[in-house]
């Protein structure tokens, strides 16, 4: 769980639909791909066995389930998204400058305009501080198909 950068209970609870305070494999699909990951349905069936100890088909926040559920998640290859973010993040301190973005946005890959990639910028900087932490990293990859 150290290598989570935002506290997992709270993200998760957040694709909790009913609230019920467990998650259901229909629930934590798009937790898992909102992460970066591209799990099929069978990837998820295969998480939900692995973490779901007493068998109703459900993780439960206030069980070991869920810690169950974040070490099957550390156990797969680190996904596309936080490895983009950790290159990016050159100094370690879990956020990227507006200001470096704009330019790797701009200049490499498939180069945006300066319009879009403020846009970009715009949305994924949600607290406005002009840093780009990695939760707010995350909505921006969400974020970035729409947009391009």
């Amino acid at each position: 769980m150290e290598s989570w950068r935002v506290d997992p209970l709270a993200y998760f609870k957040r694709f909790d639909v009913n609230s019920d305070g467990k998650l259901s494999a229909d629930e934590l699909m798009p937790a898992l791909q909102s992460l970066g990951f591209d799990p099929t349905k069978d990837d998820v069936k295969k998480l939900m066995d692995a973490a779901d100890n007493d068998g109703d088909g459900m993780i439960e926040y206030e069980s070991e389930e869920f810690v169950a559920l974040l070490d099957e998640l550390d156990d797969e290859p680190l996904d596309k998204v936080l490895e983009a973010f950790k290159f990016l993040d050159k100094n370690g301190d879990g956020q990227i400058s507006a200001d470096e973005l704009r330019q790797l946005v701009t200049k490499f890959g498939s180069p945006m305009s300066e319009a879009d990639a403020d846009k970009l910028i715009a949305i994924a900087d949600q607290n406005g501080d002009g840093f780009i932490d990695y939760a707010e990293f995350v909505e921006m990859q969400n974020m970035s198909t729409v947009l391009i």
